[in-house]
């Protein structure tokens, strides 16, 4: 998926898992499922250019509020 056998942050080793990714666009939050090299050691992780792409798009439509295709799973309150 990814060029690097090693981990640029580290060196540690990279392997490919599904993670979770929190997006955040104006007042609006998603959570979405996806693969990425994470670093064994450090934790870093590696997304391809597809997902990166993906993450704009969402963060765009998160931004204008376009959310009708989302699924909604509650509610977020900040706290003072």
């Amino acid at each position: 998926m990814i060029p690097f056998s090693k981990c640029p942050a580290c060196g540690g080793e990279m392997v490919e898992k599904e993670v979770e990714k929190l997006l955040r666009g104006g007042i609006h939050t998603a959570i979405l499922t996806v693969w990425a090299e994470v670093c064994l050691h450090c934790g870093e992780r590696l997304y391809s250019q597809e997902t990166v792409r993906r993450f704009e798009q969402i963060r765009a439509k998160l931004e204008h509020q376009e959310v009708v295709e989302f699924q909604p799973i509650g509610q977020s309150f900040q706290v003072a």
